[in-house]
């Protein structure tokens, strides 16, 4: 049984915009607003990464034996079969990926229902060719304990992840068991005039950037940029409960990358969330001081920092929310 549209939309999370085009369904994580305004910044790439489908996923119970797709676009996706990781699917010479996944449980056992979630690239634009489940099988979107918006840079886009499904975010998301929105994009700061309060109404809104503004801007500059996003922020989610991430530790401490001011304006972002009676998570406390942990020795965390970075924020969150 081939999918509609519809029932594609019915158990799809992440997306803030679903439509059809050329054949295929397509997915966004940003709205137009957003995505023009990263493009008008001036930068293609971060543009590009704004349009990425990180966070996307297909997300359903199901009493079908099998599963099928096909992409239209993107160039890694996973399956998780009750929630955990089973395949990762990386395009090769073929414009796309078709594959027909038995579901059953890690050693072969077919269940009389499963959870098969169909996880979208990070970094690329996914879209869907076709979706298949076996006729007559039954199609049942999650209830979801809770709702979280990210909002934030590479990091938070899960960066050197090898598994999409492996970054922080994504590892928070599945914690919580949580329909979520993923807005991280690479090299993305504090731009007020990227802000735009989208069609999703989240409990727990996490804001997590200041790494790419410290090494940019100056301390004013960076100042100005923060405190009107806040604003933003606090003016379309004053009711939530809104967590701000203060920049995780990255080497190079001697004004060369980070700058030399790099810790006061780390205060500064924590200050400027407290006046706003936004939480605050002091992100040095979220992955350790070794190179070991990042996968370029020095910003992005690897799996094992992602894993490290999820547990510690799941810790401080679970006291939160």
């Amino acid at each position: 049984m081939i999918l509609s549209f519809e029932q594609i939309k019915s158990v799809t999370a992440g997306a803030v915009k679903i439509w059809e085009e050329n054949g295929a369904v397509r997915f966004a994580k940003c709205t137009d607003k957003q995505v023009e305004a990263w493009y008008k910044y001036g930068s293609d790439i971060l543009g590009h990464r704004a349009e990425a489908t990180t966070g996307v996923r297909l997300d359903f119970y199901t009493n079908s034996k099998s599963f099928a797709f096909k992409t239209a676009s993107g160039d890694k996706f996973e399956i998780l079969i009750d929630g955990v990781i089973r395949e990762r699917y990386t395009r090769g010479e073929e414009a796309y990926i078709e594959k027909t996944v038995a579901l059953t449980d890690a050693i072969g056992r077919e269940k009389n229902e499963l959870r098969v979630t169909l996880v979208f690239p990070s970094h690329s634009v996914g879209s869907l060719e076709y979706v298949k489940i076996d006729d007559g099988a039954y199609l049942r979107a999650p209830e979801y304990k809770t709702k979280m918006l990210f909002i934030g840079d590479s990091i938070t886009q899960g960066h050197n992840s090898k598994f999409d499904s492996l970054s922080y975010a994504w590892r928070t998301v599945s914690f919580f068991d949580a329909d979520a929105v993923i807005n991280g994009i690479g090299g993305a700061f504090y731009m007020p005039e990227s802000f735009d309060a989208i069609d999703f109404d989240p409990d727990t809104v996490i804001l997590a950037y200041g790494t790419n503004d410290a090494c940019r801007s100056d301390y004013e500059t960076m100042k100005s940029k923060t405190v009107g996003f806040m604003d933003l922020v606090k003016n379309a989610y004053g009711d939530k409960k809104v967590v701000v991430l203060s920049p995780i530790w990255r080497a190079k401490n001697d004004g060369s990358v980070m700058g030399a001011d790099f810790e006061a304006k780390r205060e500064m972002v924590e200050n400027e969330a407290g006046e706003r009676g936004f939480f605050v998570i002091d992100g040095l406390k979220l992955v350790p001081p070794v190179a070991d942990f990042y996968a370029d020795q020095y910003l992005h965390p690897n799996d094992l920092g992602f894993g490290l970075y999820a547990e510690n924020l799941i810790k401080e969150l679970v006291k939160i929310i």
